[in-house]
């Protein structure tokens, strides 16, 4: 994210303290998957439209999903990525986090 972005993300939570980044999703789903037999859109369905996607050379695709939010004093922020295969199989949680602050 700039720098410009981040700030008027700061100055609209001041002013209505709350502000969210990224499409909500529940961490309870990501348990709920499986390496092997879930898939690309089976993982899109449960945990909505990703951050980010990124291919590589070899096939495998990685995806992340992230959501941050910030309510009058506390923040929390939760991210995965999950590699899939060339054939769109989840191969495994490659990194997850859930933070909050109070």
């Amino acid at each position: 994210m700039s720098v410009r972005f981040v700030s008027v993300l700061a100055g609209v939570a001041l002013i209505v303290g709350c502000a969210s980044v990224g499409q909500d999703f529940d961490m309870a789903e990501v348990d709920r998957l499986q390496p092997g037999v879930t898939t690309l859109e089976q993982a899109k369905e449960k945990l909505g439209k990703p951050q980010s996607i990124t291919n590589a050379a070899d096939g495998r695709v990685g995806v992340v999903w992230v959501r941050s939010q910030a309510v009058m004093g506390s923040a929390s922020s939760k991210g995965v990525a999950i590699l899939f295969d060339k054939d769109g199989k989840m191969i495994r949680v490659v990194n997850r986090n859930e933070t909050k602050t109070n």
